[in-house]
């Protein structure tokens, strides 16, 4: 007991002597805690007559959608207009199957590109210039005429990887708040090789979702996405100036709902939390290894996520760090990415309003850019 009082007293000695040092890192940016990094939203639109969507440069963003309320995804600033048909289109026949449909919905619109940006470094906050991989995005709802989903169509377009990392997969994912089971099939336009990171069930026609999620239906989109690019040879491809570029390849995954499954569009959310009634559609990068995930903020890991990496940036576990910094974003448009070693927020002035305002102002943040801290080699439709 005599001894316990020593230890005790001892212990609160040293405490009152011994000051621990102040933790001196300072966030670069002055996030708010609630901000959602989201530059797109879901605007509505009420259809009354059969109609198609452009936004404020002209691009169809739907075509032919049956009367009834959308929530199209695009950009905080796009203004959209409906157009009504008077003329029956012609069905298109896609490239990957037999699957035909006049009633579309596009993000960002017709053929443009969103840009998407990933840090690789998760759980570490990393060196802050979202270029390690770096992808355009093109996203086709196929609707019935009676605005259920039938099939998903994404489109990637790979540019630039800033990463050392060996390996690194895209997949996208699919959940509710209820288990799902409404994929019929996944084809892809070339071999996506997944064996490196994702375990599917295969068939002469395509592949399954991702074998043991219970939760979610996850989709692979790669194996390594390295096989995109023509270079074997380098690590940093498409991020310095000084080196030549690596051509790409563009390649497009269909996801097949079952025809006892499909589901109003309006119960589509795209990169937002899980909620009742409502299938949300994430996408997500794999670095390493299969439980090394990297969502947006706010979006759910899947199955096969190693959560001891949210012991990093404990207490949150939204894919957030505790100042409220992430390791994805996206843009609706197709913008120029920064040179390795330049922050996202010295190439671009305006991200930094942005993000400190809570997304209130300065949603296209890629305006203006500071030139010589952009890559300039290559050219996928920018419009910077």
């Amino acid at each position: 007991m005599r001894n316990s009082f020593f230890i005790i007293v001892s212990c609160l000695l040293l405490t009152s002597c011994f000051k621990m040092p102040n933790d001196p890192y300072i966030s670069p940016l002055q996030v708010p805690g609630d901000f959602d990094w989201k530059s797109i939203e879901a605007k509505k639109v009420t259809i009354t007559q059969v109609s198609s969507v452009l936004n404020e440069d002209g691009d169809t963003v739907a075509s032919f959608l049956p009367p009834g309320d959308y929530g199209l995804i695009v950009g905080k600033t796009s203004t959209l207009r409906i157009v009504q048909e008077t003329v029956t289109a012609a069905v298109p026949t896609k490239a990957l199957d037999n699957i035909k449909s006049k009633e579309k919905i596009h993000f960002p619109a017709k053929d443009k590109y969103a840009t998407v940006m990933f840090e690789d470094l998760f759980p570490n906050k990393g060196d802050m210039d979202m270029n390690d991989i770096v992808f355009g995005l093109n996203i086709v709802y196929y609707l019935d005429k009676s605005s259920n989903v039938i099939a998903i169509l994404i489109n990637i377009e790979p540019r630039a990887l800033g990463s050392l990392a060996i390996n690194i997969g895209l997949a996208a994912q699919l959940s509710s708040p209820n288990k799902l089971n409404i994929v019929e099939n996944i084809s892809h336009s070339a071999d996506p090789a997944l064996a490196s990171f994702f375990s599917v069930t295969t068939n002469s026609g395509g592949y399954s979702p991702e074998l043991g999620n219970v939760y979610s239906q996850v989709l692979p989109l790669t194996g390594d996405i390295r096989t995109y690019f023509d270079n074997t040879r380098d690590l940093f491809l498409n991020v310095r100036n000084v080196d030549v570029v690596t051509h790409t390849h563009e390649f497009s995954v269909l996801i097949e709902i079952k025809s006892a499954n499909v589901f109003p569009y309006s119960s589509m959310t795209f990169l937002e939390t899980t909620q009742t009634g409502k299938i949300n559609l994430d996408i997500f990068a794999v670095v390493d290894n299969r439980g090394k995930e990297i969502h947006f903020k706010g979006q759910r890991a899947t199955d096969k996520f190693d959560f001891r990496y949210f012991m990093a940036t404990w207490p949150k576990s939204d894919f957030s760090t505790v100042d409220n910094w992430v390791w994805a974003v996206i843009s609706d448009k197709s913008i120029r990415y920064n040179l390795e070693y330049v922050k996202i927020y010295n190439a671009y002035p305006n991200f930094k309003v942005w993000a400190e305002g809570g997304g209130d102002t300065n949603s296209d943040w890629y305006n203006p850019s500071v030139s010589d801290s952009l890559y300039k080699k290559s050219n996928y439709n920018y419009i910077n």
